[in-house]
């Protein structure tokens, strides 16, 4: 395949095409969170024909391999990750890449296996392997050995690439200080929402705090509720509105509304309710790689109070939010009362919306077909 780049520009008789490969169907609902699907919405909306590239083992070859993986680590998260495991997936994605045809690129979600020679590809990546190593509690498991030997082979995967694309700017700091790539080959594209609530509206006051998350631990929900005990005794009409996987809470002006889940209907619509009559939302995570859903509450005029550590500082800036220290309790305090001033957080709402602009999966495609050298001038700007 060549690698002069067949620029979009109108005057192609035939669309574009380009794979989009991940370990796992990169196109299935929920895949990288949403990032596969909606990179392939973004994609088709450009006029891209769009093509999966799946590289997991089939099954008894996949189990094989890892089974001998696993006994030579002794380590299910090692076993995951040896060389030989790199070695077969990036068979399988080259069998499956070449049965779609001639592309004129590639979209790498990660960097788990490689690409045929002569592929004209871009990476996209939410964190670097280290920082996955740092912050995640499977990665983290990894051995030395395992982890040096797969840093190794990323670092050949971005030698070849194109571009090595980041979510956020977190996470094209590390690529460009700890892989030593070039800022040049780094650019920053984002990710998108998935979900498109319907503009906020009411009154500012009393305020009315929102926090969204499965995973309760993770996302700080004990100290999102702890912290508005305390802020909900200074500000009466205060309440707090609280989604996900979470305890009975029965706290002065807590409501818990459960696991509501987008697919059904009735559940979708009520968090679309509490979107709109939100005043802000708050998340402040462990850490969160991107966090879409800073990007979905801009979307509905919302601002955050978004987590430190990680990639939120794409989407939340100083006018649109405000960034707490996980688990920084005084903090996060601190910020709900500045958030509580409903003339701060009506400002902060309209710069949120007007960022939240940059946050569709359009606009992403438009930056990976940039770095793909496929747009010629027509790519979105770099975040």
């Amino acid at each position: 395949m060549s690698l002069d780049p067949p620029i979009l520009d109108g005057s192609r008789l035939e669309p574009l095409k380009v794979a989009i490969a991940s370990t796992g169907d990169p196109l299935a609902p929920g895949a990288w969170s949403g990032v596969g699907p909606g990179v392939a919405r973004g994609l088709r909306a450009h006029g891209v024909e769009v093509v999966g590239v799946d590289a997991t083992p089939p099954g008894p070859l996949r189990l094989a391999g890892q089974g001998l993986a696993f006994a030579r680590t002794r380590s299910r998260v090692d076993a995951h990750y040896t060389a030989a495991q790199h070695a077969l997936r990036s068979r399988v994605a080259a069998h499956r890449l070449r049965a779609h045809g001639a592309v004129d690129g590639a979209v790498l979600l990660g960097a788990e296996f490689g690409l045929p020679a002569g592929t004209r590809f871009v990476t996209l990546s939410d964190l670097s392997l280290r920082q996955a190593r740092a912050t995640h509690p499977v990665f983290s498991r990894l051995s030395g050995e395992v982890f040096a030997a797969w840093e190794a082979r990323q670092r050949a995967i971005y030698a070849r690439a194109l571009a090595c694309c980041a979510a956020s700017g977190w996470t094209a700091t590390s690529l460009v200080e700890d892989y030593g790539l070039p800022h040049a080959k780094v650019p920053v594209v984002g990710f998108a929402r998935n979900h498109e609530p319907p503009p906020r509206s009411g009154e500012w006051s009393p305020p009315r705090f929102l926090f969204v998350g499965r995973e309760w631990e993770r996302k700080n929900g004990p100290v999102v509720v702890d912290a508005f005990e305390e802020l909900v005794a200074a500000l009466p009409g205060a309440r707090l509105d609280v989604v996900g996987e979470h305890p009975p809470l029965s706290q002065t002006g807590v409501t818990g509304h459960g696991p509501l889940r987008l697919d059904r209907p009735a559940e979708a619509a009520r968090v679309a309710e509490l979107f709109a009559t939100a005043t802000c939302f708050v998340m402040p995570s462990e850490v969160e790689p991107f966090g879409i859903a800073y990007a979905e509450a801009g979307a509905a005029g919302v601002p955050s109070i978004a987590t430190a550590v990680g990639g939120a500082a794409t989407i939340v800036t100083p006018e649109a939010g405000v960034l707490v220290a996980p688990g920084d309790r005084a903090a996060l305090l601190a910020a709900m009362r500045r958030l509580g001033d409903p003339a701060v957080a009506r400002a902060m709402g309209e710069a949120a919306r007007a960022r939240a602009e940059l946050f569709t999966w359009e606009a992403v495609a438009g930056r990976l077909l940039r770095a793909l050298g496929l747009a010629g001038d027509a790519g979105a700007a770099y975040l």
